[in-house]
């Protein structure tokens, strides 16, 4: 700070502060943990990392619990359903037969044109 190669602020009450990006600015970006493997405690604590891995299986868990009583509850209302159709089925009227125009009545044979305009007439 003396030699000025990073910037600082004061406070109110005369105290330096840095700012984060200033940080970032003069020494670069973090290096990773040089450990990949975390390091089980022998107390029991829980390491942040694994925190939110055990969240997840807890959520996932309920989820799980929640849903399978849904789907069987759904299951059985289409079973009951598909019931209740069966019951009460009633088949469609059938539409009635249109009549089909039939020959006309004459006394004999149709001995002409006339005779045939005669038949339907009646």
């Amino acid at each position: 700070m003396t030699e000025g190669r990073i910037s600082y602020g004061l406070e109110s009450d005369g105290r330096r502060y840095i700012d984060t990006a200033e940080l970032l600015r003069v020494y670069g970006a973090f290096e990773p943990a040089s450990q990949s493997v975390t390091v089980e405690m022998s107390h029991g604590v829980t390491v942040t990392g694994d925190l939110g891995e055990i969240i997840a299986r807890a959520v996932a868990k309920a989820v799980a619990e929640a849903v399978e009583p849904l789907r069987q509850e759904i299951e059985k209302l289409r079973l009951d359903n598909a019931e209740q159709r069966l019951i009460e089925h009633n088949p469609e009227p059938q539409p009635e037969k249109a009549p089909t125009p039939g020959k006309p009545k004459l006394p004999g044979p149709a001995k002409s044109f006339s005779d045939l305009l005669a038949g339907l007439a009646d």
